[in-house]
């Protein structure tokens, strides 16, 4: 439904700057488009999370810009003197849960002055509801705003009149139009396979520990190949347990991690290099036995010591083809099915995460053995 043609353009000596959260984006009803159609000196922004995970992103602004929105410590912009008032004003835009993450991921906006309103008059949005009767749309806050900044700016009110002429269009069109409301069908989801080496009595249960050298993670590389430090096994039927400490091939961890995994420096340094290790395990685990890890990360930082031409499978994937589900971490798993980890004699973290994997493998077999395949 467009509107376009109704819209007017209002110039302002106030810039507006608009922080729009992603999601609101492409709403029916939004109203900072409105604002970014009919206001000449506004511009609306959309950060996007990316790679970077937050939706930071910097907009030049004038120091004297002030962010429209209700802190605390904000002022009522109608009680600051004309010559405190902003020549830029910042409006956030999105529900007030997705304002406030834009608010929190973007630090410079906590470094300017804040003001906030106290609007003359409930909300006028009828098909979006405010959480409080103080709480109006951005383009309502706005308008609010420039009255008291540029009382003289002729055509503010043909603002709210294109957002009244939306409001009431899209009314109309939901009371006098036939509306389909489409239902999807549950679909039947066959069930995905579970790895049939958890068949296998021979299977081994691995797990390693690894680092990067240093304590500080501003100085690792995370392109360089990790240093195994730890390599467990356990097999699925039994109590035998396999633990190996690898000498660092590089530098020895710093001190923070080699806490958070439980392990001693000077044990690490005394341990014999990888190649000894693998001699170890491949004794312990047996021509053929096939090796089950809860990621592929396991087999990655163990890759010196794994037989050539072994078979391999990953828990995690076996339990999203059994759940329909992502699986989240290892320890999510066994609280969420209500297992039971055995206990596992090895030194630090890894006598958890192996235990923790034990309990998911067997677990899985008894779905394997139930389902008949």
């Amino acid at each position: 439904m467009c509107y376009c043609a109704t819209l007017p353009s209002v110039p302002t000596r106030t810039r507006v700057v608009v922080l729009q959260h992603p999601h609101e984006r492409s709403h029916p009803f939004g109203t900072a488009r409105l604002v970014g159609l009919c206001m000449p000196n506004a511009s609306v922004h959309v950060p996007y999370a990316g790679f970077t995970g937050t939706l930071e992103q910097r907009v030049e602004v004038p120091p004297d810009a002030a962010v429209l929105y209700p802190r605390s410590d904000a002022p009522d912009l109608a009680e600051l003197p004309r010559e405190r008032h902003p020549s830029t004003l910042i409006a956030i835009d999105g529900t007030w849960a997705h304002a406030k993450r834009l608010y929190r991921e973007n630090p410079w906006l906590h470094q300017l002055p804040h003001v906030r309103l106290s609007p003359s008059e409930p909300s006028r949005y009828r098909i979006r509801r405010e959480p409080r009767a103080d709480y109006v749309s951005t383009l309502e806050a706005i308008v609010e705003a420039l009255r008291i900044l540029e009382p003289e700016t002729p055509r503010l009110d043909e603002l709210l009149t294109a957002f009244d002429r939306m409001i009431d269009r899209q009314v109309d069109h939901f009371t006098n139009n036939e509306h389909v409301v489409r239902r999807r069908r549950p679909r039947d989801k066959e069930q995905r396979a579970l790895s049939p080496l958890l068949a296998d009595p021979r299977l081994c249960v691995v797990y390693a520990e690894a680092s990067l050298p240093g304590d500080d993670p501003d100085d690792r590389d995370p392109t360089r190949p990790r240093d195994l430090l730890q390599w467990v096994a356990a097999r699925l039927d039994g109590d035998e347990v396999f633990e190996a400490l690898v000498r660092p091939a590089t530098a020895m961890p710093g001190e923070h991690h080699l806490d958070h995994m439980g392990l001693d420096a000077a044990a690490l340094a005394a341990a014999p290099a990888v190649d000894a290790a693998k001699s170890a395990f491949a004794t312990f685990v047996g021509d053929g036995a096939p090796l089950a890890a809860w990621t592929g990360s396991t087999f990655d930082w163990g890759a010196a010591l794994l037989p050539p031409d072994g078979e391999r499978t990953l828990l995690k994937t076996s339990y999203c083809n059994h759940a329909h589900r992502r699986a989240g971490f290892l320890e999510e798993i066994v609280a969420r099915e209500g297992l039971d980890a055995p206990p596992v004699a090895c030194r630090g973290r890894a006598a958890a995460r192996l235990g923790n994997a034990l309990a998911v493998a067997r677990w899985l077999r008894a779905r394997l053995v139930a389902s008949g395949r």
